[in-house]
């Protein structure tokens, strides 16, 4: 494919090399020559195309050296900017050094105050992390090259420290333009040795042929290389960026693009736990949420209901320390529950808070919200339900009375026998009657109807708890083709991960419900989720087990071969080997690491 297109031969690469015009230009950066331009228009053209991993590996290099050569005037142009974005997550140290120096100059008023080139700045300092990591892997064998490999570490330090000393002179600037925000997050990553900001880029070794265009990944940078260490210039500079935010806090708290800088720079003094953190967590809660001057009042109840100072409270929350939340919760929270539960936009805050929150905060959350856990489920808000299930996962004490109060909210509590419904009312969000007063009488029949998010993260939450057994009561009252379709649901599937997964779960509960999948074994090969589960099932299934599952699917072989997730459960079940030589294929099960013997049989 490259062979035959004539933009990227070194004779037409000329004008790329000739450089740029307009270089001292008002403008926010330089323009490109025509030529050039086009050049990175047809290099995106063929991006667009697909390239194998090969051709990708012959296209990727030569087209970083030509942008390298041509100079930030290629981060400003649509073409340029988009094949950068696509190919710097890519870039080797030795490339990087020299494309992420001329980027960084200028402050806002270069690449980094850019719509484009902003994004192509994200991408290189999303780089910065593994290229390093890289460099300080296996020793290189020719001294020439170990020596361009410290000279481009060099640049490249230099040029994030560059970047980091301008925007600690004028945080505020940066923060608040729409364009630097993006790079101020990204750099804000890199000193902090956090992955990267989410930027385009190509999938992992290239893409196949496409007809409507390249589909650019949104992935984070991958992180450093396992072993790498962070530059030891960064984390003082991270303190500087913190120091300069705090200085500013009241300048940062608006527009949105500010108030995410400061979101980040939380979670990345906390990842790298800086001391920095709690200063700038502290003084953040403080300028949100003052001491209130009467006890009826609360500024972080009226914070928690803003929708923009929401945000900054919540990222607060999700790294303040124990102490510092029970303080926040007896100061501000306890005893306005209800209303915080029932808001639209606090009770996020709420969630947040037991994300967080140790076990005597939570309890105190469980004890007051516990009884009206109905009203915010009736309101919309069904994330506090499972935030405070999740919040007494973590802490077994309080599990019982979870359960309770759960239970009652939904209307399965009592009468006991009610319980046995409670997989198809939890699922779908649907307390027993809906406010009829004329269904109180009849009692619910065990049934799966739709299969909601959340309510498929309070089942899964239960499973994990100590005593799950409510729950397999449900599961197994439910009749096969409710468990059925509970598999070949997107968020019922992640009920039989935990069913499969969970530590609690008895091994002759977890066989009983198997067995009522008996009949069914095709259904859920030839389906998208279902296919899912089965191979989960496979996984932990015993010998006698994985035979009749086998057994079942062989007599259906060409009803698996005509379905791709057919197909794909027949390699991993290995049938053809099963339906000729099932002896052989029993010993190979029953071998402790039986994929590694069966791959060449397979192959065969």
């Amino acid at each position: 494919m490259l062979g035959s297109k004539r933009p990227f031969s070194s004779a037409s690469a000329m004008g790329v090399r000739r450089g740029i015009r307009n270089a001292a230009g008002p403008g926010p950066g330089p323009g490109l020559e025509p030529e050039t331009a086009g050049y990175f228009r047809r290099a995106l053209e063929t991006l667009q195309e697909g390239l194998s991993p090969e051709e990708l590996a012959l296209f990727a290099p030569n087209v970083l050296a030509e942008a390298a050569a041509a100079g930030p005037g290629v981060a400003l142009d649509p073409g340029g900017s988009r094949v950068l974005q696509a190919l710097l997550p890519q870039a080797p140290l030795r490339v990087l050094g020299q494309i992420l120096p001329p980027l960084v100059l200028g402050g806002l008023g270069g690449p980094a105050g850019h719509p484009l080139g902003a994004r192509v700045l994200e991408a290189a300092l999303g780089r910065v992390l593994p290229a390093l990591g890289e460099a300080v892997g296996p020793a290189k064998e020719e001294e020439e090259e170990e020596e361009e490999e410290e000279e481009a570490v060099g640049l490249v330090e230099e040029a994030v420290g560059g970047l980091a000393a301008a925007v600690r002179d004028d945080p505020v600037a940066f923060a608040r333009h729409p364009a630097g925000s993006f790079v101020v997050r990204a750099l804000l990553r890199v000193l902090g040795g956090a992955p990267g900001a989410g930027v385009p880029q190509l999938p992992p070794g290239g893409a196949e042929p496409k007809t409507k265009g390249v589909e650019l990944v949104l992935k984070g940078a991958e992180p450093a290389s396992e072993g790498a260490e962070l530059p030891p210039s960064f984390p003082p500079l991270l303190g500087q960026l913190a120091e300069a935010f705090e200085e500013h806090l009241a300048s940062l708290l608006s527009p949105a693009g500010a108030s995410l800088c400061l979101q980040v720079a939380l979670e990345v003094l906390h990842r790298s736990q800086s001391p920095a953190c709690s200063r700038l967590c502290n003084a953040l809660i403080g300028q949100l949420a003052p001491p209130s001057p009467t006890p009826a009042e609360s500024a972080l109840v009226g914070g928690l209901q803003d929708p923009e100072r929401s945000r900054l409270l919540e990222a607060a929350m999700a790294v303040a320390g124990p102490q510092r939340l029970r303080e926040l919760f007896r100061q501000h929270l306890k005893g306005r529950l209800r209303g915080v539960a029932a808001h639209r936009v606090a009770n996020h805050g709420l969630q947040r808070l037991l994300d967080h929150a140790p076990a005597d905060v939570v309890g105190e959350v469980l004890s007051e919200l516990g009884p009206a856990l109905a009203e915010p489920l009736a309101r919309g808000h069904p994330g506090v339900l499972t935030a405070l299930l999740g919040a007494c996962r973590r802490h077994p004490g309080l599990q019982q009375e979870a359960l309770r109060c759960l239970f009652q909210a939904f209307g399965c509590w009592e009468p006991r026998e009610r319980r046995k419904a409670c997989v198809g009312l939890l699922a779908g969000l649907r307390p027993f009657g809906g406010g009829d007063k004329a269904a109180e009488g009849a009692e619910p029949e065990p049934s799966l109807g739709p299969v909601t998010l959340h309510g498929s993260l309070l089942l899964q939450h239960l499973l994990h708890f100590g005593d799950p057994a409510p729950v397999l009561g449900g599961l197994k009252a439910l009749p096969p083709t409710a468990l059925l379709a509970l598999a070949r649901s997107p968020p019922g599937s992640r009920v039989w991960d935990a069913l499969l997964a969970s530590p609690t779960v008895p091994a002759r509960a977890r066989r009983r419900l198997l067995r009522k999948l008996k009949g069914h074994f095709l259904s859920l090969a030839c389906h998208r989720n279902g296919s899912r589960v089965l191979d989960a099932v496979w996984v932990s299934a015993s010998g006698p087990a994985r035979a009749a599952i086998a057994d079942e699917l062989a007599s259906q072989h060409e009803a698996l071969q005509r379905d791709p997730h057919g197909r794909g459960v027949a390699r991993t079940l290995a049938l053809d080997l099963f339906r000729r030589r099932r002896r052989l294929w029993e010993r190979l099960q029953a071998a402790p690491d039986r994929r590694s013997l069966l791959g060449p049989l397979l192959e065969d």
